[in-house]
């Protein structure tokens, strides 16, 4: 025992055999560690494992205990077609004007239906907003034929048949040269106006900034004397095709100062969002319709038809109510039926793909 003892260098260590001894148990295998240094004395017992390392080829494996990722289970359920019962639905459509959203598919209007309940929350026995406004919330597709290309955000204004009060009224700088102009533009009450020359002298003095106008019109016959200002006004550039570059002062500024101006915002490169003012709750349903159409038809010309629908979704609220009634826009917006496509149309999307 002597002999076996000489390796042991620690007290507690010790006990621990000694105990054994006492109850003449069988002493536990010991590997004793030696210090390089003399006064280490640690020493390391290790048990012997009597469970194999290696698993039997012949023994079958428990396939519930088996590790599965959750994006597997996941495709194994979508193919089995399993679905839980909190995802099925009670019916396609309520019984009831009151009901659980989550029991129930989101439930989609026509635009009358929509501004009819919106109407019953403002009425003055709820929450009193009958001078509110109504507002259209639109998801847009900016994708094209290409992968890789899409289309960019999008900002117009329109002049709507049933005008209403919104916003203040925006800051417009005109430029034209004849006598005539100049003098309409003063009576029509514009912000900023004059010839080219003298706008193109008062930004580069730092007098006005482009970014002080929502607007810039100019008649055509300043056309090629403003080309130096197109690095100023960037997107506010006046054009053609945009209204705001015609013979017509009065008309582009009717358009303008009176009409409604959107421009989207993007989600991702594909998908975009609008947001336009529709009208007064306390207006009849007939001119909001109108004024509907007249948005719709707008939204639309950005976009070719053979590229399918511009727009995804439409949404009518009318803050304060949190309420937000969903449309049917397959109703509304053209290329969900079968329209038929003109050939230029479609040689126009295939050129801007």
């Amino acid at each position: 025992m002597a002999a076996s003892y000489s390796i042991v260098h620690h007290l507690a260590d010790f006990r621990v055999l000694l105990k054994h001894v006492r109850r003449n148990d069988v002493l536990p295998r010991l590997s004793a560690v030696v210090c390089p240094k003399p006064s280490c004395t640690h020493m390391q017992i290790r048990h012997k494992n009597s469970k194999p390392r290696v698993r039997d080829a012949k023994v079958q494996v428990d396939s519930s205990r088996v590790f599965v990722s959750k994006k597997e289970r996941l495709k194994a359920r979508q193919a089995k077609n399993v679905v839980t019962e909190s995802e099925v639905f009670l019916a396609e459509a309520p019984i009831d004007n009151v009901w659980v959203h989550k029991h129930y598919p989101p439930q989609k209007h026509s635009v009358e239906d929509a501004l009819k309940l919106h109407k019953a929350f403002a009425e003055p026995d709820m929450l009193n907003n009958e001078d509110g406004l109504f507002h259209l919330i639109m998801k847009l597709d900016f994708t094209t034929k290409k992968q890789t290309k899409f289309i960019g955000n999008i900002r117009h204004t329109v002049l709507l048949p049933h005008e209403f009060p919104y916003g203040t009224p925006p800051a417009i700088l005109v430029l034209c040269k004849s006598e005539e102009h100049l003098n309409l533009a003063s009576s029509l009450g514009a912000h900023t106006f004059g010839t080219p020359a003298e706008i193109t002298k008062l930004i580069t003095n730092g007098v006005i900034s482009p970014k002080d106008f929502q607007h810039v019109i100019s008649t055509a016959d300043c056309g090629n004397e403003i080309l130096p200002l197109r690095s100023h006004f960037r997107d506010k550039y006046p054009q053609r095709a945009k209204g705001n570059l015609s013979l017509d002062l009065k008309g582009m500024w009717n358009l303008f100062h009176n009409g409604y101006t959107y421009e989207s915002h993007k989600i991702t490169e594909g998908q975009g969002s609008l947001q336009v003012p529709l009208g007064l709750v306390k207006q009849p349903i007939e001119e909001l319709v109108e004024n509907f159409t007249t948005y719709i038809d707008s939204v639309c010309q950005h976009r070719s038809i053979a590229l399918g629908p511009f727009i995804q979704s439409i949404k009518v609220v009318a803050p304060p109510s949190p309420e937000e009634f969903l449309l049917r826009v397959e109703e509304y917006v053209p290329g969900y039926k079968n329209e038929e496509v003109d050939s230029d149309e479609e040689e126009a999307a295939q050129a801007g793909a």
